[in-house]
């Protein structure tokens, strides 16, 4: 090469060096889109509400959409379409099976029997021999309590590939059943209420709101979460670009979260109770009991419960990954190790 043709291409090499610099160091574009997140109903999301709307006084650009239904908010974080939502762990794993990189940033909530199955309370199920005295007449029989076993054969309304699912499959492996032995009527979350008052449906898979409201109209708690320690529990969850995007937005939002009290009486007085009481469609009292009923864990025990081994997060989701996979709701083994981080934990109130 002539030294006449080397000396004309430094100064490109050196324009291409400077472009990249300033690729590197131009400000962030103002069109980027804010960081949507997606909620469904659930009495326990409402301290994440309220943080997203302390963070627009902050002028950040954190936008909220609210579903009614599990399925509904996984299709959406799937297509990209939101950048985080609340999750359950099921749905967690779920995720990570179907190749949407989920990331777990924070435990919002954990379930204390805010989730059940529920049946008519005054419905003649199938006389038990033998569980009543020697001598009872069948036709004389009075209505007793349902229980998991009286609900074989039945119609029971449950949202499939949620959280619903994974309750009454694990609902009915306790009582010695499986799937097979019970009639699914495929609904989702907010169909539930209306469903129960169907003749036709003798039992729903339901979660509140909808499990208070239907308590108030005669339903029977047949199994419920408090029976299932961290499995019910709720996370907000982003994507691993997500994580790169929108780091300042994230720390700002789960701070805000965490910082929230989480006993029942400041988290009312903190909250716009009118607009929460419309959202969830509960009365005070009817609120008052459903936060009775779940667990909203602040930022230590967050983060106990992201680092501790025994007794900790990656415990539960691998002892869940396991009876997932057995049941046939995965294909096959998904790996829990890298589900969530704790990066957002460390400089949280």
């Amino acid at each position: 090469m002539s030294k006449s043709i080397q000396i004309r291409m430094i100064p490109a090499a050196f324009l291409g060096v400077l472009l990249c610099a300033a690729g590197l160091l131009w400000p962030e574009s103002e069109h980027k889109r804010p960081l949507t997140v997606a909620v469904n109903i659930w009495p326990g999301s409402e301290r994440l509400v309220m943080a997203c709307d302390a963070s627009k006084a902050n002028n950040l650009r954190i936008n909220l959409v609210e579903m009614s239904w599990s399925t509904a908010v996984l299709t959406a974080f799937r297509k990209r379409v939101v950048d985080a939502a609340v999750v359950t762990l099921d749905e967690l794993i779920r995720l990570e099976a179907d190749g949407a990189m989920p990331r777990a940033v924070m435990i919002l909530g954990i379930s204390r029997g805010s989730d059940a199955i529920m049946a008519h309370a005054g419905h003649r199920w199938r006389w038990d021999e033998h569980r009543q005295p020697k001598g009872a007449d069948a036709s004389n029989r009075q209505a007793a309590p349902p229980t998991m076993q009286s609900l074989r054969g039945k119609h029971i309304g449950v949202e499939l590939r949620s959280s619903s699912e994974y309750l009454l499959r694990h609902a009915l492996a306790a009582s010695g059943m499986s799937l097979e032995d019970v009639e699914v009527v495929p609904l989702n979350l907010a169909e539930t209420e209306t469903a129960f008052k169907e003749r036709g449906i003798d039992a729903v898979v339901t979660a509140d709101p909808w499990y208070t409201r239907l308590t108030g109209k005669g339903a029977t708690v047949v199994y419920d979460s408090g029976k299932m320690d961290l499995e019910c529990s709720r996370v907000l969850v982003v994507s691993d670009e997500v994580l790169r995007a929108y780091p300042h937005e994230l720390r700002a939002l789960v701070s805000a979260c965490l910082g929230l009290s989480t006993q029942a009486g400041s988290l009312d007085a903190q909250n716009d109770q009118d607009a929460t009481l419309r959202r969830e469609g509960l009365t005070m009292e009817q609120w008052q009991r459903a936060l009775q009923k779940m667990h909203l864990p602040g930022a230590a025990e967050n983060r106990r419960l992201f680092s501790q081994k025994t007794g900790g997060l990656e415990e539960c989701l691998k002892k869940m990954s396991a009876e997932m996979l057995r049941m046939g709701m995965l294909q096959h083994e998904v790996g829990v190790s890298g589900l969530f981080t704790s990066e957002f934990l460390e400089e949280a109130p």
